[in-house]
């Protein structure tokens, strides 16, 4: 590995560096990473103003992952899609999982043979973000941040 990536270092990067394409990063993009690598993100809204505090981020981020709810197989919480981020991160085993929230996301980082496995890991890592909903770091539309680590 090139770097020492977590899920949260994942997350900046991507929110705040000039894509593989050359796409610049949003103006104001808002985050909230929780222990086990699930993260939320969103531009501002009209419930999450630009202005808005670290810990309205902070609500929104456990408000998402409650309505997104549980994982129960065979129905839309148990479905993902998974795709390895090499473009971003080529010399790195980092995964995007993505489910039916639009501002939902787990990253995983580990060696997998196939894009499914890191899905049934990401989707593992955020039912446990879902019962016990840790946040290790916070940032707002401004910048600022907060953290754990």
């Amino acid at each position: 590995m090139s770097e020492a990536w977590t899920p949260a270092r994942v997350i900046a990067h991507i929110f705040t560096s000039t894509s593989p394409t050359g796409s610049e990063p949003p103006e104001h993009m808002a985050w909230a990473v929780f222990e086990h690598g699930t993260a939320f993100f969103c531009t501002p809204r009209e419930d999450l103003p630009v202005d808005a505090s670290l810990d309205a981020v902070e609500q929104a981020a456990r408000a998402a992952l409650a309505e997104l709810g549980p994982v129960y197989a065979g129905t839309p919480t148990a479905d993902f899609g998974s795709k390895r981020l090499d473009a971003w991160f080529p010399d790195d085993p980092v995964y995007a999982v993505t489910f039916v929230h639009p501002g939902i996301v787990t990253v995983v980082i580990e060696s997998v043979e196939r894009d499914f496995a890191a899905g049934l890991l990401g989707r593992a890592a955020r039912q446990k973000d879902h019962d016990a909903p840790v946040l290790v770091a916070v940032r707002n539309f401004r910048g600022e941040e907060r953290s754990s680590a």
